[in-house]
């Protein structure tokens, strides 16, 4: 029953994606989603994640923080962003992914409608389990390279007048995720930093976000997120405005001078079993600086395996359970109750023998 359960897990998956891709055939840009980590994992683990995203722009935030200028006449820009990712765990506290990026991209101003897609970013990172008390913690580093035809920025012809798809750059980024649950509300969050090469400004990451379940297959959550400039663009905002006026009519959603941003976001989610999550949500630029204010709507599809469970007996240590998408794990060796898995109001009594067999009965 169970091996049948997981096949049509797989399945739906499977068709899932395909979906995905048939909306999005075009490509990607900026850089990899910011996803929050799988929080604990087995060795052998593994799993598959895409992020669909399609942003809409009419204007631009000004140089004053919170006020914005529309593009001129009827200009806009929108773009249709699919990332894909899969992860594999090594060992109970780190885990690797990889993932591509591929984006369409709009155009639109007074003289023409313009048109561009195509792969966008190649990327590679690593989870670190850090601790695991009454915080979560988990560090990522991720390395991104340009795969759009331009190549890095220092490439590009300032005056193209090809619509952009990325900022064309090389990148590191560096986050420290956090998490804290309270009851079954659940309380993340993100904080680091992205270095792009190619002259471009470096900015710090943050984000804060909650979610609570709705019943027994559904979740909802929200939160905000942004970027602040720590070091400064090489260029000048002039040198910047020039490509984002002749290729993406105006929009600074690209390649923008030292860029800040405050979005809101919420979402609604669906888990059809314990190996997929599903996440729809809408995104709202709030405020910011010398970037594209605009709207998005998202998606997110996560599979995470869950290993064959051993014969009963010792477990080895460090053993863990892996959860889907943001849920908890178990740890088997432990002769404590994870509070992510087996809530403090049950009956599981760790101080019985059985406590195997108790814990074996609860994830039935």
């Amino acid at each position: 029953m169970k091996s049948r359960s997981s096949a049509r897990s797989l399945i739906a998956v499977g068709f899932l994606f395909l979906a995905v891709g048939a909306i999005s055939l075009p490509p990607t840009a900026l850089a990899s989603p910011v996803e929050p980590p799988p929080w604990s994992w087995r060795k052998g683990s593994f799993g598959i994640s895409s992020t669909t995203e399609y942003f809409s722009s009419q204007a631009n935030y000004d140089t004053v923080r919170g006020k914005f200028t529309r593009l001129g006449g009827d200009n806009s820009f929108t773009d249709f962003n699919t990332w894909v990712r899969a992860r594999y765990a090594f060992w109970p506290k780190f885990s690797m992914y990889a993932g591509t990026g591929v984006a369409q991209v709009r155009a639109v101003d007074v003289a023409t409608e313009k048109t561009n897609s195509g792969l966008t970013q190649a990327f590679v990172g690593g989870h670190f389990t850090v601790w695991r008390e009454w915080l979560l913690m988990v560090a990522e580093v991720e390395a991104g390279l340009p795969l759009d035809a331009g190549g890095p920025v220092t490439a590009f012809n300032r005056f193209q007048t090809t619509p952009l798809i990325d900022d064309g750059a090389y990148y590191g980024r560096a986050l420290l995720h956090m998490r804290r649950d309270i009851k079954s509300f659940r309380l993340f969050g993100h904080v680091g930093v992205r270095i792009p090469t190619a002259g471009l400004a470096k900015n710090l990451l943050y984000g804060v976000y909650g979610e609570i379940p709705i019943g027994r297959f559904l979740m909802a959550g929200g939160g905000i997120d942004g970027s602040e400039t720590l070091l400064r663009d090489e260029l000048t905002d002039a040198e910047r405005t020039i490509t984002q006026t002749s290729a993406n009519a105006g929009s600074a959603r690209y390649r923008s001078f030292d860029p800040a941003l405050l979005s809101a976001r919420g979402w609604v989610g669906f888990r059809p079993g314990r190996t997929v999550e599903i996440r729809a949500g809408y995104m709202q630029t709030l405020t910011g600086q010398r970037a594209a204010a605009g709207s998005a709507f998202t998606l997110n599809v996560v599979f995470n395996s869950i290993p064959t469970r051993k014969s009963r007996g010792k477990f080895n240590s460090g053993d863990r359970i892996s959860a889907p998408g943001n849920s908890g794990a178990f740890e088997l060796d432990s002769e404590k109750s994870d509070p992510d898995v087996i809530a403090p109001t049950n009956d599981f009594e760790p101080q019985k023998s059985d406590d195997l067999n108790e814990t074996e009965r609860l994830f039935e």
